[in-house]
């Protein structure tokens, strides 16, 4: 697979990359600031802040063709434009939406979404957030995978790669308070609040998506991991 050229792809590694999406030191979408008084502002209505999300999802996918989960993955990163705000938007609720679309291949879910009363600390959680989530897609070894166990057997890998377990991880964050929508910060194991956030992304106006990435595993079409391994390397996941 030829990875999609993004904004903001900087790591080389010798293992096959995870695939990623991002607009992240791309662009940045700035609002107006709003009143502030110590920190707090009294007046604060429902769209002013920022929530700062992260939703991973675990699929098993059982081949790697153009209407498949990681083909459409591939096919929403390569057509990606993370250089424009209106790129940015359309990425967002694009990948909301291939998510959604999918939900009865959901195995495991986990994500949170917190407000902030400032667009600029939200940002920061985003990027905090962003970073996190790249060290443990990054840092996945891929000796340890189904597909380097056959090859060292001298077992071919079907055509079009095997079938595999999947992670999505979807980091991004929207003007607003979105976070009591979800009832809570944190979710672990819940499709409702799953399905709450994705829908929060989904029909975010183009002006509040200041900020957007996406990331899966596997990268290549040749990898393919266990969903033990998914439940090792991502302990937050539950059976949702």
């Amino acid at each position: 697979m030829t990875l999609p050229v993004v904004a903001a792809l900087a790591f080389a590694l010798a293992s096959p990359p995870p695939s990623r999406c991002s607009t992240r030191d791309a662009l940045r979408r700035t609002r107006p600031a709003s009143m502030q008084f110590g920190g707090l502002n009294p007046f604060r209505g429902k769209q002013d802040g920022a929530t700062a999300f992260c939703l991973t999802l675990a699929f098993r996918t059982a081949d790697r063709g153009p209407r498949s989960l990681l083909g459409q993955l591939d096919s929403l990163a390569a057509d990606a434009d993370t250089s424009s705000e209106d790129g940015i938007a359309a990425l967002c609720a694009d990948t909301a939406l291939l998510l959604l679309r999918r939900k009865q291949e959901w195995l495991y879910c986990c994500g949170e979404a917190k407000d902030h009363g400032r667009d600029e600390a939200a940002l920061e959680r985003f990027d905090r957030l962003a970073i996190r989530e790249a060290a443990k897609f990054d840092d996945r070894d891929s000796s340890a995978t189904v597909d380097a166990a056959l090859a060292a057997a001298g077992v071919a890998a079907p055509a079009g790669g095997p079938p595999t377990a999947a992670v999505v991880c979807a980091v991004g964050c929207l003007a607003g308070d979105r976070e009591a929508a979800l009832g809570g910060a944190d979710f672990a194991g819940s499709a409702t609040a799953m399905q709450t956030a994705l829908e929060e992304l989904a029909a975010a106006r183009a002006e509040d998506a200041l900020a957007f990435e996406l990331f899966w595993v596997p990268g290549d079409d040749s990898e393919a991991l266990e969903m033990e391994e998914v439940v090792l390397d991502w302990p937050q996941l539950m059976p949702c």
